[in-house]
């Protein structure tokens, strides 16, 4: 799930709100390479009786793809950590004005100061940049926005150059996290090769699949969690909630049960 710490339309507390509406007992905030809005969210799972573990997405990029990999029930204060997340962010505000500079190029014309007024953390992402597109009209939707301009081969795209997922993998491991692979069939490769990819990650240290994901069919389920059982990995489940930036992924939507999450808490390093 994503709050408004990076590319999310919810705050941290009105996520941990909405959790608590769908019966969820426990959830993560994995916001895209910050930890700002975890403080938040777990003051409000205190109140609400509802158990809100340290949680981060990395954006990482291999070999031309975009490979995130999640982090889960780190030590949020380590110092690697927090030194690795400052590096990105200033990582990002220069990528970002390289795109407007490409974007500028084809006519569509983006201030930084109309982009922060879309921000309301301290990180911008791609998704603020297509909200503006799309309000300026320069595109009909945020999917163009992204297929067009955004995305890997998109005619603005600017690859990140400062993580890959073996030293995300790393950071998370040293802070005494779970390192997981988010999302893997948007990887888009096919499974042989997939699969080479994946044993180099574990390799590499990291511990589980994310296996449940809204888009996920029961063949795709089925292909991941005889993954997590023959590599000797865990399975985590996402719901990718961003609110109004993403309607149709509904927190809670993809779960653990309590014995996989028990699982989890058992490999944590700290």
């Amino acid at each position: 799930m994503h709050s408004i710490a990076s590319d999310g339309t919810f705050t941290p507390s009105q996520l941990v709100e909405e959790a608590k509406k769908n019966g969820l007992k426990a959830i993560a905030i994995t916001d895209h390479d910050t930890i700002e809005g975890l403080d938040e969210g777990i003051k409000r799972g205190k109140e609400l009786g509802l158990e809100v573990i340290n949680g981060i997405e990395f954006s990482t990029e291999y070999q031309g793809r975009e490979v995130h990999i999640l982090g889960y029930m780190f030590d949020k204060n380590n110092i690697k950590l927090l030194a690795k997340l400052e590096e990105l962010r200033l990582e990002r505000e220069t990528r970002t004005k390289i795109i407007l500079e490409k974007l500028a190029k084809y006519k569509l014309y983006i201030s930084m100061d109309e982009l922060m007024e879309e921000v309301e953390g301290n990180l911008i992402s791609r998704t603020h940049i297509a909200n503006v597109m799309l309000k300026k009209g320069y595109v009909y939707s945020r999917n163009e926005a992204f297929k067009r301009y955004l995305k890997t081969n998109g005619i603005a795209y600017v690859p990140k150059e400062s993580l890959d997922p073996f030293e995300a993998i790393k950071l998370i491991n040293e802070s005494g996290g779970i390192a997981s692979l988010a999302h893997p069939k948007l990887i888009d490769l096919d499974r042989g090769n997939f699969e080479i990819l994946l044993r180099q990650l574990i390799e590499k240290g990291l511990d589980a699949i994310e296996a449940y994901y809204p888009s996920f069919t029961l063949e795709d389920e089925r292909y991941y969690l005889n993954l997590v059982k023959k590599l000797n990995l865990l399975a985590t489940a996402g719901s990718d909630f961003h609110g109004l930036n993403r309607p149709n992924n509904n927190i809670g939507v993809r779960t653990l049960g309590e014995k996989e999450f028990l699982l989890l808490k058992e490999r944590c390093k700290h």
